[in-house]
């Protein structure tokens, strides 16, 4: 994973990914974990205390993140805090 998500994609982009997502798009996945990944990363081993407690929160977020995905279309809010807020929840979740 490099490169971090703020510096990877300009605002005209935002609801790209999630676009794709919710299509179905199976090239999406590369691009996913590239501008996300890192961030994704950093947030489960913040609220984790080992790599694989770190390693299944972010299996799960990423799941989280492809149900969300087709309801993403009806927010105003940026890819990038939609993208936040669901790792956090998750995060969250895992820790109770």
């Amino acid at each position: 994973m490099t490169g971090s998500a703020t510096s990877r994609i300009q605002p005209t982009d935002f609801l790209t990914i999630l676009q794709r997502i919710a299509k179905k798009d199976k090239t999406v996945i590369e691009d996913f974990v590239n501008t996300y990944g890192d961030l994704i990363w950093a947030l489960a081993c913040k609220f984790t205390a080992s790599t694989a407690e770190a390693e299944t929160a972010t299996r799960g977020i990423f799941s989280d993140i492809w149900r969300y995905a087709e309801s993403a279309d009806k927010t105003q809010t940026d890819e990038i805090i939609l993208i936040s807020l669901i790792a956090r929840r998750r995060l969250v979740k895992y820790l109770l």
